[in-house]
Parts: C-alpha cells; structure tokens; sequence
C-alpha cells in the first residue's frame, strides 16, 4: 500500500472512529434525544445502549490496525440496521447511514487486501 493511500485511509479511520463514539458516548449517557428516537420506532427499553456500546467498541477497533476491519464490519451491521430503521419510517436519515456503510466498506477493503507486513 502506498504512503498516501496508507495515510487516506488512516485518516478515514480516525474521522470514522470520531464520528462513532461521540454517538456512542452521546446514547450510553442517555441522551433524551435519542432515547425519544428510540421510543418513537418501537425498540425495546434500553435498547439504544447497546446500540452505544457497539459503536463505541466498533470506534476503539478502527484505531487499532489488527482490528480496524472487525471494528469497520461491526459498523457496517449497525449502520444496515439503522438504514433499515430509516427507511421503515421513512426518513430521509437512510442515506447518511448507506454512505457511512460505504466508507466503512472500503475500510474493510483496504484492511483485507493489504499485505500483512504492513499497518
């Protein structure tokens, strides 16, 4: 892998991984916003914790190359999910949630393409 596709993909990575916990840390702290979210599509109690957690973990294995694309495929699920989610009551959030599942993939691309030597 080149220098500057090495250093785009990290910096895709790190702005991913930013991105991910704050939404993280914002549903594990019981933002009302998103508990409200929640209520209103019919997951159960609590739920958007571990929607949270997941975000959170899958934002910690993007920074730690042997585990960015476990983390970007954890991701991705999510972000299906959330697509999903969008969609079924029709809200126009489905798009940001299919780009951020692309760029997510393309992580998951790179990190299992590149030869194992290398970061």
């Amino acid at each position: 892998m080149t220098t500057v596709k090495a250093t785009t993909l990290w910096v895709l990575q790190v702005l991913l991984a930013a991105l991910f916990s704050i939404q993280g840390v914002l549903k594990l702290g019981g933002s009302p916003a998103w508990i409200a979210r929640f209520r209103a599509w019919g997951y159960p109690e609590h739920f958007y914790l571990v929607v949270g957690l997941i975000e959170l973990c899958g934002a910690i294995a993007l920074l730690i190359p042997r585990a960015a694309k476990f983390g970007a495929l954890l991701l991705m699920a999510a972000m299906a999910a959330a697509a999903l989610t969008h969609t079924v009551h029709r809200e126009p959030q489905w798009v940001t949630t299919l780009v951020l599942f692309v760029l997510l993939a393309i992580i998951v691309y790179a990190r299992w393409t590149r030869k194992p030597d290398r970061a």
